[in-house]
């Protein structure tokens, strides 16, 4: 890796490339430590629809799609695709004059969750031993104040 990157060395002072590597690469780490340390047989995507119900059980899928920058029907596939895998079951409710899909965590999700949130809470730990919180904390500002810069240039759509 590091000789791949020794090509791109005029590209580290660069705050729009930093970011841009460190999303790939964070989507890469997503992949191959879910595999690694959680389940290979589910996707970083359905993970986080997983953590996300454990923590908001109400959660619609709109506001999933928002949450995963993704479509509303591609979000409601893997929502099928979690509950063809046993991961959760979905019903349907009414919420004002709408029906809304709810979702639950079945067993089988819940253990996976389980694992997850652990190895996350590792992950977690980690971090917080080489960075103090004040350190993460100016972090996230600068990320959102970032993006905040960038929503003045171009109107940001979340799918």
């Amino acid at each position: 890796m590091k000789k791949n990157t020794e090509r791109f060395q005029n590209f580290d002072d660069h705050l729009a490339y930093q970011i841009d590597y460190t999303s790939n690469f964070n989507k890469s780490f997503r992949r191959e430590f879910q595999a690694k340390y959680i389940d290979k047989n589910i996707t970083p995507d359905e993970f986080t629809i997983l953590y996300t119900i454990s923590f908001i059980p109400n959660i619609s899928q709109s506001e999933l799609a928002t949450l995963l920058f993704k479509g509303k029907a591609h979000v409601g596939k893997i929502l099928n695709d979690m509950e063809e895998k046993g991961l959760i079951k979905r019903y349907a409710e009414t919420r004002g004059n709408m029906i809304v899909k709810r979702n639950e965590i079945t067993p089988k999700g819940s253990e996976i969750f389980k694992i997850g949130h652990k190895e996350f809470e590792n992950v977690k730990s980690i971090m917080n031993k080489h960075f103090s919180k004040d350190e993460l904390q100016l972090f996230i500002n600068f990320l959102k104040r970032y993006r905040d810069i960038l929503e003045t240039l171009v109107d940001v759509k979340l799918k």
